[in-house]
């Protein structure tokens, strides 16, 4: 599928009654098997990157890579991808690169976040760790002049909960839409809240699924259309190799591992298959 045709598809998602859930990968191999077990969105995570590097998730990817990475798994699945642009990078000018850059690996939408550039993010850094709104505004408005595909879904994410008022996270969102953000998305930890932007948000909604606080169809119930999953496919890789690494160690070999694992000649068949043409399996 070309990549216009996937933002058309990632468009009409959003356009729907129906909210679905885009679990975050940073490898092609995982994001084909989430196109593969069903899902209709994949999530480029910047988590996901960060720690697929053994590095803490605290802005220290470029953009380039992120671009690499979008490349290779947009080009391995026929869903939309919707890549993390992070702060930006910097300011509007790098804004504005960083969108073209990824628009032209195949992202299908991208999500810029209006924390502070180099700090840790969601708020917790206090005021000199969120950009202010007039800063925002001017990257996402230099990243919609430098999208060649209107189709191209631009995400703004509001980061400030922990050191703004709700109020404000309101008026962020409706600024953020206004300068030529398609969606956006919050970074809420009240139920309450999150019901409320749910109910009233001035665009549809591309969030991160709060788990610790509800089931992803909850969550999707309260308004929200994509419901992000940043981490969680890649730290159940992490423990199922894990235990595969133990037992090998412990008993010499692995296939007593393999043989207790649910449905493993179908994963088997399914990884050998991959990159074949002509071959197409679903579980």
């Amino acid at each position: 599928m070309k990549d216009h045709e996937k933002r058309l598809r990632l468009r009409k998602i959003l356009a729907g009654s129906a909210g679905v859930t885009a679990p975050g990968t940073a490898e092609a191999v995982f994001a084909r098997l989430v196109q593969d077990c069903g899902y209709p969105v994949v999530h480029l995570s910047g988590n996901a990157i960060h720690k697929s590097l053994a590095l803490p998730d605290s802005g220290l990817i470029t953009m380039t890579e992120v671009a690499q990475r979008t490349a290779s798994i947009s080009e391995s699945v026929d869903i939309p991808l919707i890549v993390d642009g992070e702060t930006g990078y910097g300011g509007p000018d790098q804004t504005g690169r960083a969108l073209r850059l990824f628009e032209r690996a195949g992202a299908a939408a991208v999500r810029f976040e209006d924390s502070a550039f180099g700090t840790s993010g969601h708020g917790f850094a206090g005021k000199e760790g969120v950009t202010p709104i007039s800063t925002m505004t001017d990257k996402i408005k230099a990243a919609v002049d430098a999208r060649t595909d209107e189709s191209l879904v631009l995400i703004a994410r509001c980061d400030t909960r922990a050191c703004e008022p709700f109020a404000q996270i309101q008026e962020r969102l409706g600024a953020y839409v206004e300068a030529g953000a398609d969606a956006v998305g919050v970074h809420l930890s009240d139920v309450n809240e999150l019901r409320l932007i749910g109910a009233h948000s001035p665009a549809p909604l591309v969030s991160l699924w709060p788990r610790t606080l509800m089931t992803v169809y909850d969550f999707l119930s309260m308004g929200y259309k994509i419901a992000l999953m940043p981490s969680s496919v890649l730290v159940a890789a992490v423990a199922a190799v894990r235990m595969l690494l133990v037992e090998l160690r412990e008993k010499g070999t692995e296939r007593q591992y393999f043989g207790r694992l649910p449905e493993f000649e179908k994963i088997n068949h399914w990884y050998h298959a991959l990159g074949r043409k002509g071959e197409i399996y679903k579980f």
